[in-house]
């Protein structure tokens, strides 16, 4: 609820600021420009990390996300960085840059072996989830004084995994661990995702306000609309003990492909909605 109000009220702020005649040049009392000018380039993320950090400082907030928490807010960003350059002083170029990564290795004793017992047979759990986004597009501005709105659209590529794909290893080879009694003679080891992918295209319209709360400084809200295409796949590897050699074998285990459309707010899905708070910064 929290969130929809908090949305609905930058559409509304939205809608004023298209309402009004176009501001092209504001300055403060020291001559600095507040709003963006033909020849700028800018750097716009997710706010709410900073937001954080200062409610943090400030010993308002005790934990990382707390704002996001209570506000009940999705980021659409997910780790995007857009950068901005302005051919007039309300149209600019958009490019969408994303790299999300992440591995965590988890180790597990699952026996042990050796004269003394003293040895661990380990199995090693990797978990990984790799995601590139890019995307290029045209934004158009209009606004009175520090209130800004903008909209426009934006094609986009998605490519990674399309979910957390699992692997594991092992400190002994199959027929080193059949030879230490840790594993039977015609024992199958899992060996988890060994191949993995996903590709997308798709095409994503925009709509949003800024208010420039310093010159060249301003805290925004952003919505997406989106449809594209995307496909992806995975195959599972199981390696099995036969009579002394060991033979691998693989299996499909995901392949989905198909049409998504997105409306409202939803980060997960690439080319579906997101709504997003974020700073802009203009050089």
């Amino acid at each position: 609820m929290k969130k929809n109000i908090l949305f609905v009220a930058a559409l509304f702020a939205g809608s004023l600021a298209f309402a009004q005649g176009t501001t092209t040049s504001m300055k403060n009392k020291k001559g600095l420009e507040y709003l963006p000018q033909a020849g700028d380039w800018a750097i716009q993320f997710d706010a709410v990390p900073l937001i954080d950090f200062g409610l943090n400082a400030l010993k308002l907030n005790t934990n990382t996300g707390a704002t996001a928490q209570h506000l009940g807010y999705v980021s659409g960003f997910s780790n995007v960085i857009v950068g901005k350059m302005y051919t007039t002083s309300t149209e600019a170029w958009r490019v969408k840059v994303g790299i999300n990564y992440s591995s965590n290795n988890s180790e597990t004793v699952l026996a042990t072996y050796g004269a003394n017992g003293d040895e661990n047979y380990i199995q090693t759990q990797n978990d990984a989830v790799t995601n590139i986004i890019l995307g290029f597009g045209k934004e158009w501005r209009r606004g009175h004084n520090r209130l800004q709105g903008f909209y426009g659209g934006e094609a986009m590529i998605v490519l990674g995994s399309p979910s957390t794909t699992t692997s594991f290893e092992y400190s002994l080879d199959l027929q080193q661990a059949i030879t230490e009694g840790v594993e039977a003679g015609g024992a199958t080891r899992n060996l988890g995702i060994s191949k993995s992918g996903s590709f997308g295209i798709g095409a994503r319209g925009f709509l949003g306000v800024d208010y420039f709360v310093l010159p060249k400084i301003a805290i925004g809200a952003e919505f997406g609309w989106g449809i594209g295409f995307s496909t992806s796949n995975a195959s599972n590897s199981v390696e099995t003990d036969n009579a002394g050699t060991t033979e691998t074998t693989e299996s499909q285990v995901l392949k989905n492909s198909g049409l998504n459309i997105g409306i409202d707010d939803g980060a997960s899905a690439a080319f579906g909605g997101s709504a997003s708070v974020n700073v802009t910064f203009h050089f």
